[in-house]
């Protein structure tokens, strides 16, 4: 083999050579780049399962104060109510219903509820629903609202994500609108033909008014509890303002508001027999018993 055939074999194997190391080389750098992107895609998921194992963090409240007013609502004291007395609202004393029968939820008597939060008579209706509710069990749930704007803009809570828990009494309420008129939820087909039958003439001068509570035996359509107090509160107190009264039962809020509930926990307790009896027998649902039609 001569010279030249000599070096030209000897620069042919290098380059082999230098062509094998870097085809070694590109190797090494896809395997540790593809290393690399698993190592990332584990990480990734780590974190993604860390992050939806926690509990999910409830919204920030647009009203925090009417949060923090709503919240007392279960706390509000015997004397409140008996300060406030019994109602002198017309309309605060349910209707009697001739043949009306108790509706049943198992073995406990169910009072119904039907309104929307749009409408302003609701807005007053719902306060006094609550505190004779809480009187027999306990309300959650509520979410504070205001009736549409062009309604008064009364300000009130919304019973459209409500539970009740309560030993003597079931509870069902339905708002069929929202503040802005659109549907919410539908009456359920069970209170369909008591809400037609009842809420029209000749119970009532006009058909299918709100809000509707249906006690069985009785009826209230409409709220026993005057708008008028209530229009002036546009600003974010009001929800503490109405409270704080009605934990005393006093003021232009606080006392037709829980002279109403009175009217409610009375009927609520021939119902329930009389139960409990330190709610039964308080100085203000005696005086107001004697208004309801047996």
């Amino acid at each position: 083999m001569g010279k030249n055939t000599a070096r030209a074999e000897a620069t042919r194997k290098s380059a082999e050579m230098r062509a094998a190391a870097a085809r070694k080389e590109r190797q090494q750098k896809q395997l540790i780049t593809a290393a690399v992107a698993v190592v990332v895609v584990i990480i990734a998921v780590v974190i993604g399962l860390a992050i939806s194992s926690q509990p999910d963090k409830p919204a920030a409240s647009a009203n925090p104060g009417a949060d923090a007013a709503i919240a007392k609502l279960g706390s509000i004291p015997a004397s409140a109510f008996d300060a406030a007395g019994k109602p002198t609202a017309d309309n605060a004393i349910p209707q009697k219903l001739d043949d009306g029968k108790v509706l049943k939820d198992g073995d406990k008597p169910e009072v119904v509820y039907v309104g929307a939060e749009y409408c302003p008579y609701c807005a007053t209706e719902r306060w006094s629903l609550v505190a004779a509710l809480d009187r027999f069990g306990t309300v959650s749930g509520l979410t504070p609202t205001r009736s549409a704007e062009q309604d008064g803009n009364i300000p009130t809570v919304s019973f459209k994500d409500v539970t009740y828990k309560s030993d003597y009494l079931s509870f069902r309420a339905i708002e069929t609108q929202d503040r802005n008129g659109q549907p919410l939820e539908p009456i359920p087909s069970d209170i369909e033909p008591l809400f037609t039958k009842y809420n029209a003439p000749p119970y009532t001068q006009s058909k299918g008014a709100i809000p509707w509570t249906f006690y069985g035996t009785h009826q209230t359509v409409g709220s026993g509890v005057p708008i008028q107090s209530f229009v002036s509160l546009s600003d974010d107190t009001a929800w503490t303002k109405i409270v704080e009264q009605m934990l005393t039962g006093k003021g232009d809020l606080g006392q037709p508001i829980m002279a109403n509930a009175n009217a409610v926990t009375a009927q609520i307790c021939t119902l329930t027999g009389n139960k409990p009896s330190d709610v039964c027998s308080s100085q203000a649902v005696v005086e107001t018993a004697p208004l309801l039609k047996p």
